[in-house]
């Protein structure tokens, strides 16, 4: 064997695609306080937003889409008709000593142009809303002394 690098970062680089070691974990707000005042606190920071469901039993919050300004234009002339979509997801878990409320957005973009035009269509969330929001929540249990 020549060159035993090669082969490690061979094996590194297929490992990373199939298991995707760039991707991240989503953001979340990790508080002392107990179950109840999480759930409370990451309800009253999705006001606003309409709620879908909210599985207390589950600790799963998700809200209704709700459309947004697109972040891109259409076709050679860059025509603003795109559509855009979001929808947050927030688990609220308890561990031993903390409670987790952990922020996930889903978003979707519609397009009249395309082979799916006419479609909506998962596209990256956006990382910073989603971690905006896991700071409204970790700010308002830190307010209420957590």
């Amino acid at each position: 064997m020549k060159h035993p690098f090669c082969i490690y970062f061979i094996i590194f680089w297929v490992s990373c695609g199939l298991g995707g070691c760039l991707s991240s974990s989503p953001p979340s707000a990790r508080s002392s306080c107990g179950f109840e005042q999480v759930w409370d606190t990451a309800i009253a920071s999705l006001e606003g937003n309409q709620l879908k469901s909210a599985d207390k039993a589950n600790g799963r919050i998700e809200t209704a889409w709700l459309e947004v300004p697109s972040q891109s234009r259409a076709g050679i002339m860059e025509r603003d008709v795109n559509k855009e979509r979001v929808k947050y997801i927030v688990e609220v878990q308890p561990n031993a000593a903390t409670t987790a409320a952990t922020v996930q957005q889903r978003r979707e973009q519609w397009t009249p142009m395309g082979v799916r035009m006419r479609e909506w269509r998962a596209i990256p969330g956006n990382a910073s809303e989603e971690a905006g929001l896991a700071a409204q929540i970790s700010r308002r249990l830190k307010e209420k002394g957590c």
